[in-house]
């Protein structure tokens, strides 16, 4: 039995091993794609009579086609599936870089660089591939792995210009066929884990609910800043070189793909770190980074001592803080909505992106330099940094999923009376997801939170930001935070169980160490049915190892 479960978690793990590495190869051919038009720009100016801005505009059409494709390229993930949709879109873009060996004519020309634009549908596809094939407790992890890929992707991005400058024609067949024959290897290779398929009203539901949660809108600014950042790096950084500080344009570029090679080598250390602090805690140390090392550069410093360092230190930052929001989304985002959940993030994310390298754009347009670009660019990042620490708990509450019920409780799980006991030294690191491990529960249960924490300070600090997490998660709920004693006074559990009767779900606040305890005396007060301690070994996973009634306990975890 036990050679039969080793071979079977060993071939699991050969499994999401090499879906990782199909995903992320994935992604850097995409991305190629992506951003093919770029470089084309001036032989398709001078060979269709084009001006600066008419091509600088057919070199964005890809990039608006694509980000707008990104919500329809998750849902439909969720719908029929990575092997059959990374393959699709593999050809698509395939398809869409041979019309550019072969077009001829402005309009044709037109249509074939808002075609490429598929390829850039391939993000949200690869994320829900690698979250479906990597087991709880390491998806988190392995997403950021695949933000690596993407930045690594960027990197691509500065190969194809100086491919497409060597020869532009064996370049586009190069890449068409490489396109091609990785389809069939993704068709080969992924194979979808189990998950519900949605039916498209649903799917299309699920996306428009997205819209309206606090923790899209986060997660898609922290990923604006972020990838556009880098983004920012590859199609800004060789020019601002070459402007600044007089640097040709091949060590232009080649500094471009070292600073995007710094920050894909700086994405998994995000992933790493948001497994051991508050994600926000972490975001907020690489916003206020950036912060001083824009200030620094918008002085022009010498370049070989100090921009040099600088600029590397820059993308650590964003690599970090790119791996951190990728690795949020793998941990917390369920497994049958993380095509929709990602393609919704990262299209929003995409044009929220956009801003720094319009931004600079536009002031050095108007002031012949980068001084007050690069001031107006540390001052976002400060005020984001400042916004993420004064309420770094409140917003760390909401940055979760819901997680469906059946994940939480089990299939065929029963509706019951339930009491949760939560240490707050264990969980302050992972308030986000367990708030949305309680949401489920309480779409099935009557619920009762006994939250501990030997500082009563400390109990309110997180107890009421988890109070404002629920009534995100469920605005048809009451939520409330109350105080009890350990052990509860009679009249303390006759007024829950007054709440329990009236549908509110209450937080007992209770000043200890242990919430063991005082759940199991409230539990036999209230008459609970069960009784579930959560800790943070295993949150992504969802699944309670053991559960009787009254005094059965479930672990979930994820965080080691």
């Amino acid at each position: 039995m036990r050679r039969a479960e080793s071979a079977g978690a060993k071939a699991s793990r050969s499994r999401a091993a090499w879906t990782l590495a199909v995903a992320v190869a994935g992604c850097v051919l995409h991305y190629w794609a992506w951003m093919l038009v770029g470089p084309l720009g001036p032989p398709l100016g001078n060979r269709y009579g084009l001006d600066q801005e008419t091509w600088a505009l057919l070199g964005i059409a890809p990039l608006v086609v694509g980000v707008l494709l990104r919500i329809p390229a998750g849902v439909l993930t969720d719908r029929f599936g990575a092997r059959i949709m990374l393959p699709a879109v593999s050809t698509g873009s395939a398809l869409a870089v041979l019309g550019l060996a072969v077009v001829d004519g402005l309009p044709a020309l037109i249509v074939v660089a808002c075609a490429i634009g598929v390829a850039g549908g391939a993000m949200p596809v690869g994320a829900a591939a690698v979250v479906r094939a990597v087991r709880p407790g390491r998806r988190g992890m392995a997403l950021s792995v695949f933000a690596a890929g993407m930045c690594l992707a960027a990197t691509a991005g500065v190969a194809a210009r100086t491919l497409v400058h060597i020869d532009r024609e064996r370049g586009v067949l190069v890449l068409a066929g490489a396109l091609l024959a990785y389809g069939v290897l993704a068709a080969a290779v992924l194979r979808d884990g189990p998950a519900p398929k949605l039916h498209p009203p649903v799917a299309w539901s699920v996306a428009t609910a997205l819209l309206r949660r606090p923790v899209t809108r986060y997660l898609a600014v922290w990923y604006g800043v972020s990838s556009g950042g880098l983004v920012s790096l590859d199609l800004y950084l060789p020019g601002y070189l070459h402007r600044t500080y007089g640097v040709g344009e091949t060590h232009a570029l080649i500094g471009a793909a070292v600073g995007i090679g710094i920050g894909a080598a700086a994405g998994p250390f995000g992933g790493w770190l948001c497994r051991h602090r508050a994600p926000t805690a972490v975001l907020g140390t690489c916003f206020t980074a950036l912060a001083g090392l824009l200030v620094i550069l918008a002085f022009d410093p010498p370049l070989a001592w100090v921009t040099a360092p600088v600029l590397a230190g820059v993308a650590v930052a964003l690599g970090t803080a790119y791996g951190s929001v990728l690795a949020l989304i793998g941990r917390t985002a369920p497994p049958a909505q993380v095509g929709t959940i990602a393609g919704v993030i990262g299209a929003i994310g995409s044009a929220v992106g956009l801003f720094p390298t319009l931004l600079l754009t536009v002031v050095h347009d108007i002031d012949g330099s980068y001084t007050i670009g690069l001031v107006l660019l540390a001052s976002t990042a400060i005020v984001g940094a400042a916004s993420l620490r004064a309420r770094r708990v409140w917003i760390g509450a909401a940055v979760a999923f819901p997680a469906p019920t059946a994940l939480v409780l089990g299939p065929g799980s029963q509706a019951a009376t339930t009491v949760v006991s939560l240490a707050g030294s264990q969980i302050r690191a992972y308030l986000g997801d367990v708030t949305a491990v309680l949401a489920a529960l309480a779409t099935r249960h009557e619920l009762v939170i006994v939250y501990a924490d030997p500082d009563p300070s400390g109990g309110t600090r997180l107890g009421f930001p988890l109070v404002a997490g629920l009534r995100q998660h469920l605005p048809a709920h009451k939520v409330l935070a109350v105080t009890a004693e350990t052990p509860p006074h009679p009249h303390e559990t006759a007024a829950i169980a007054e709440m329990i009767d009236a549908g509110t779900i209450p937080i007992i606040l209770v000043a200890c160490t242990d919430p063991t305890p005082t759940a199991v005396l409230l539990a036999a007060a209230v008459h609970a049915d069960q009784v579930l301690h959560l800790t943070p070994d295993r949150i992504e996973g969802l699944i309670p190892h053991q559960r009787h009634p009254v005094t059965g306990f479930a672990a979930i975890d994820g965080a080691r």
